[in-house]
């Protein structure tokens, strides 16, 4: 048994070490990248007027840089979908890096648990906690991403308008928003015109632009541009009232988030407060809570009640996330 537990915290710390190691090397790789493209901007001779901003859009479809968990992981439908979560999100990773830090906490959480409790039941529980942690990032990830998103959105909308009045094309108008709206709007608009550049029809690049966000409000700019462009009509006009309509949905959520600021704030302290009951009567009288840990029906209640807390914290989300 000993030589199980030990080739096992060796297995988990493994996998950890070399998932930090991924995540760090591909980060650094793309700053690298980076910083030779501005060093190679900053020694061409064309002048900074006539530069264009060059962003990485090759696709790449690998899951993994490990030739090994790239073959495994192609084979699941699941991996595509968490690596296409991940560019959603603007993380510079791969799904293999992810896979093995689920894979790398939720086993030293299982056997951290059943090393201490000796249950098996909440060790798998910390594990499904404990590995649910990565995935919880990126999905806030996506999501703050996508915020930040739209509420630039209706500022590279009025870039877009004042270039169209001043008789740029709309391609150019594309090219100001990239250098001049900050990420993640930039970057975006910067993919969606260099894929035009090299060939690509405006309505894929702009589709595709859509598909890496999944944003209303860009879906609603896109639909409008594609439906003017097919019949016609004046663009500037369009351009103007669909920012005008992206501001007042902003806006609106705001006061929406202010009136759900009590329920998120309930949500919260219920969550928060049996941890703090518990732990500061673990403090005041430690064999109060001690069957818990030590009989096998206070196992079991302890685990349905972390199982509840879930439940509850995903209710509680689901109550107050308001679509607008």
């Amino acid at each position: 048994m000993a030589y199980y537990i030990v080739f096992a915290v060796f297995s988990a710390a493994f996998l950890s070490a070399l998932a930090i190691y991924l995540v760090l090397s591909e980060k650094m790789g793309i700053r690298n990248r980076r910083i030779k493209q501005r060093l190679n901007a900053l020694t061409s001779e064309g002048s900074a007027e006539e530069e264009e901003i060059l962003y990485p859009i090759l696709r790449d479809d690998k899951l993994s840089e490990i030739p090994t968990v790239n073959r495994i992981l192609s084979k699941f439908r699941f991996s595509h979908n968490l690596q296409r979560l991940i560019d959603q999100a603007g993380i510079p990773v791969k799904a293999g890096a992810l896979v093995l830090g689920i894979l790398s906490l939720g086993g030293l959480a299982f056997l951290l648990v059943l090393y201490l409790l000796n249950n098996l039941i909440l060790a798998f529980v910390a594990a499904f906690v404990a590995g649910s942690l990565p995935y919880l990032y990126v999905r806030r990830r996506k999501r703050k991403r996508k915020e930040e998103f739209e509420s630039l959105l209706p500022e590279a909308m009025d870039i877009m308008t004042n270039a169209l009045k001043a008789g740029f094309s709309f391609e150019s108008a594309l090219s100001m928003v990239a250098r001049e709206i900050p990420d993640p709007v930039g970057i975006e608009f910067a993919v969606a015109f260099e894929e035009q550049n090299l060939g690509t029809s405006l309505s894929e690049a702009l589709s595709n632009m859509e598909k890496r966000i999944e944003s209303e409000d860009l879906d609603l700019f896109i639909t409008a541009l594609l439906i003017q462009r097919k019949t016609g009509g004046n663009l500037v006009e369009i351009l103007e009232k669909i920012g005008n309509t992206i501001r007042e949905r902003f806006r609106l959520r705001r006061e929406v988030r202010i009136f759900t600021a009590q329920g998120r704030f309930s949500g919260f302290i219920l969550v928060l407060l049996p941890m703090v009951v518990a732990v500061a009567i673990s403090v005041l009288n430690p064999e109060y809570l001690k069957i818990l840990l030590v009989e096998r029906i206070g196992n079991y209640l302890l685990g349905g009640a972390i199982i509840m807390q879930i439940v509850g914290i995903w209710l509680i989300r689901r109550i107050i996330n308001i679509q607008i």
